[in-house]
Protein backbone atom coordinates (compact mmCIF):
# COMPACT_ATOMS: atom_id res chain seq x y z
CA UNK A 1 0.00 0.00 0.00
CA UNK A 2 1.08 3.39 -1.20
CA UNK A 3 2.17 6.29 1.27
CA UNK A 4 -0.86 8.31 -0.04
CA UNK A 5 -3.06 5.08 0.17
CA UNK A 6 -2.43 5.07 3.68
CA UNK A 7 -2.77 8.40 4.59
CA UNK A 8 -5.87 8.37 2.62
CA UNK A 9 -7.53 5.50 5.00
CA UNK A 10 -5.92 6.73 8.88
CA UNK A 11 -7.79 9.95 7.43
CA UNK A 12 -11.00 8.10 6.52
CA UNK A 13 -10.64 6.59 9.84
CA UNK A 14 -9.78 8.98 11.98
CA UNK A 15 -13.07 11.23 10.97
CA UNK A 16 -14.85 8.41 11.91
CA UNK A 17 -13.50 8.09 14.85
CA UNK A 18 -14.06 12.13 15.27
CA UNK A 19 -17.44 11.62 14.20
CA UNK A 20 -18.28 9.10 16.82
CA UNK A 21 -17.89 11.42 19.47
CA UNK A 22 -20.41 13.09 18.75
CA UNK A 23 -23.18 11.58 16.40
CA UNK A 24 -24.76 8.64 16.24
CA UNK A 25 -23.17 5.95 13.85
CA UNK A 26 -26.21 5.26 11.90
CA UNK A 27 -26.49 8.75 10.79
CA UNK A 28 -23.13 8.65 9.27
CA UNK A 29 -22.97 8.80 5.83
CA UNK A 30 -20.10 8.72 3.52
CA UNK A 31 -20.84 12.32 2.44
CA UNK A 32 -19.98 13.47 5.94
CA UNK A 33 -17.48 11.14 6.07
CA UNK A 34 -15.57 12.27 3.47
CA UNK A 35 -16.25 16.16 4.19
CA UNK A 36 -15.06 15.58 7.64
CA UNK A 37 -11.66 13.74 6.53
CA UNK A 38 -11.29 16.64 3.85
CA UNK A 39 -11.20 14.32 1.00
CA UNK A 40 -12.78 13.91 -2.45
CA UNK A 41 -16.70 12.29 -2.34
CA UNK A 42 -15.46 8.87 -3.63
CA UNK A 43 -12.63 8.64 -1.07
CA UNK A 44 -14.62 5.87 1.05
CA UNK A 45 -15.53 3.73 -1.80
CA UNK A 46 -12.57 3.76 -3.45
CA UNK A 47 -10.47 2.89 -0.66
CA UNK A 48 -12.92 0.74 2.03
CA UNK A 49 -15.57 0.23 -0.36
CA UNK A 50 -18.34 1.10 2.09
CA UNK A 51 -18.68 3.14 5.38
CA UNK A 52 -18.83 -0.84 7.26
CA UNK A 53 -15.84 -1.61 5.68
CA UNK A 54 -14.60 1.64 7.32
CA UNK A 55 -15.64 1.26 10.45
CA UNK A 56 -14.20 -2.17 10.91
CA UNK A 57 -10.91 -1.22 9.85
CA UNK A 58 -11.36 1.74 12.45
CA UNK A 59 -12.13 -1.27 14.91
CA UNK A 60 -9.16 -3.29 14.02
CA UNK A 61 -6.73 -0.82 14.59
CA UNK A 62 -7.73 0.34 17.70
CA UNK A 63 -8.22 -3.04 18.94
CA UNK A 64 -4.64 -3.88 18.17
CA UNK A 65 -3.86 -0.94 19.50
CA UNK A 66 -5.30 -1.66 22.87
CA UNK A 67 -3.84 -5.20 22.59
CA UNK A 68 -0.22 -4.01 22.63
CA UNK A 69 -0.46 -1.85 24.86
CA UNK A 70 -1.26 -4.42 27.56
CA UNK A 71 1.27 -6.72 26.01
CA UNK A 72 3.78 -3.60 26.85
CA UNK A 73 2.08 -3.44 30.36
CA UNK A 74 2.75 -6.68 30.90
CA UNK A 75 6.59 -6.51 29.46
CA UNK A 76 7.14 -4.20 33.22
CA UNK A 77 8.33 -5.34 36.69
CA UNK A 78 5.92 -6.67 39.47
CA UNK A 79 3.14 -9.69 39.92
CA UNK A 80 0.62 -10.24 37.74
CA UNK A 81 -2.19 -7.99 39.24
CA UNK A 82 -0.20 -5.07 39.16
CA UNK A 83 0.82 -5.75 35.55
CA UNK A 84 -2.91 -6.20 35.34
CA UNK A 85 -3.80 -2.59 36.73
CA UNK A 86 -1.10 -1.53 34.41
CA UNK A 87 -2.35 -3.15 31.47
CA UNK A 88 -5.94 -1.34 32.35
CA UNK A 89 -4.87 2.01 32.64
CA UNK A 90 -3.02 1.86 29.82
CA UNK A 91 -5.87 0.80 28.05
CA UNK A 92 -8.04 3.64 29.50
CA UNK A 93 -5.88 6.07 28.68
CA UNK A 94 -5.66 5.43 25.06
CA UNK A 95 -9.61 5.07 24.87
CA UNK A 96 -9.31 8.72 26.86
CA UNK A 97 -6.66 9.52 23.88
CA UNK A 98 -8.29 8.68 20.95
CA UNK A 99 -11.70 10.66 20.20
CA UNK A 100 -14.18 8.31 19.07
CA UNK A 101 -12.64 4.95 20.50
CA UNK A 102 -14.39 4.62 23.99
CA UNK A 103 -17.82 5.15 21.82
CA UNK A 104 -16.29 2.35 18.98
CA UNK A 105 -15.49 -0.60 21.39
CA UNK A 106 -18.04 0.27 24.36
CA UNK A 107 -20.96 2.12 22.65
CA UNK A 108 -24.27 0.75 21.63
CA UNK A 109 -24.40 1.82 18.12
CA UNK A 110 -21.11 -0.43 17.32
CA UNK A 111 -22.19 -3.27 19.06
CA UNK A 112 -25.20 -3.10 16.99
CA UNK A 113 -23.41 -4.24 13.92
CA UNK A 114 -22.73 -7.60 13.60
CA UNK A 115 -18.99 -7.64 12.15
CA UNK A 116 -18.21 -5.71 15.47
CA UNK A 117 -20.04 -7.95 17.45
CA UNK A 118 -18.01 -10.83 16.25
CA UNK A 119 -14.86 -8.36 16.27
CA UNK A 120 -15.30 -7.49 19.83
CA UNK A 121 -16.26 -11.36 20.82
CA UNK A 122 -12.64 -12.85 19.25
CA UNK A 123 -10.44 -9.41 20.57
CA UNK A 124 -12.14 -10.50 24.65
CA UNK A 125 -11.54 -14.10 23.32
CA UNK A 126 -7.62 -13.09 22.34
CA UNK A 127 -7.12 -10.69 25.99
CA UNK A 128 -8.97 -13.72 27.84
CA UNK A 129 -6.26 -16.32 26.70
CA UNK A 130 -2.99 -13.37 27.29
CA UNK A 131 -4.34 -12.86 30.73
CA UNK A 132 -4.19 -16.41 31.65
CA UNK A 133 -1.28 -17.01 29.85
CA UNK A 134 0.49 -14.20 32.06
CA UNK A 135 -0.62 -15.46 35.09
CA UNK A 136 -0.16 -19.33 34.57
CA UNK A 137 3.63 -18.29 33.41
CA UNK A 138 4.05 -16.31 36.73
CA UNK A 139 2.27 -18.50 38.65
CA UNK A 140 3.60 -21.79 37.44
CA UNK A 141 -0.33 -22.96 37.44
CA UNK A 142 -2.84 -21.90 35.81
CA UNK A 143 -6.84 -20.51 36.17
CA UNK A 144 -9.50 -21.33 34.13
CA UNK A 145 -9.99 -18.94 31.34
CA UNK A 146 -13.85 -18.54 32.83
CA UNK A 147 -11.89 -16.93 35.57
CA UNK A 148 -10.55 -14.48 33.20
CA UNK A 149 -13.32 -13.76 31.56
CA UNK A 150 -15.30 -13.07 34.55
CA UNK A 151 -12.85 -10.40 35.62
CA UNK A 152 -12.33 -8.73 31.88
CA UNK A 153 -15.80 -8.89 31.65
CA UNK A 154 -17.26 -7.14 34.59
CA UNK A 155 -15.04 -4.43 33.74
CA UNK A 156 -15.88 -4.62 29.84
CA UNK A 157 -19.38 -4.47 31.27
CA UNK A 158 -19.17 -1.44 33.71
CA UNK A 159 -17.06 0.54 30.67
CA UNK A 160 -20.51 -0.17 28.32
CA UNK A 161 -23.13 0.67 31.02
CA UNK A 162 -21.38 3.99 31.90
CA UNK A 163 -21.02 4.90 27.72
CA UNK A 164 -24.94 3.83 27.28
CA UNK A 165 -25.37 6.40 30.00
CA UNK A 166 -23.60 9.42 28.26
CA UNK A 167 -20.51 9.44 30.52
CA UNK A 168 -17.41 10.82 29.24
CA UNK A 169 -14.54 8.94 28.08
CA UNK A 170 -12.67 10.06 31.42
CA UNK A 171 -15.56 9.46 33.92
CA UNK A 172 -16.03 5.80 31.98
CA UNK A 173 -12.55 5.56 32.79
CA UNK A 174 -12.64 7.01 36.24
CA UNK A 175 -15.42 4.32 37.21
CA UNK A 176 -13.16 1.39 35.92
CA UNK A 177 -10.38 2.68 37.85
CA UNK A 178 -12.72 2.45 40.93
CA UNK A 179 -13.68 -1.37 40.35
CA UNK A 180 -10.12 -2.20 39.46
CA UNK A 181 -9.63 -1.25 43.06
CA UNK A 182 -11.49 -3.82 44.75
Amino acid sequence: MEVGERETRARLRGALLDRLTAHDLRSLTEEDLTARAGLPAEAVAAHYGTVDDCLVAAYDEVSEQLYRGMEEAFEGPGEWHARFARAVETTLNLLESTPGAAQLCFGEPARGNPRIRRRRAASRQRVVRFLAEEYEREHGRGMSDVHFEFLFGALLRAAQEEMAAGREPALVAERVRQLLAL
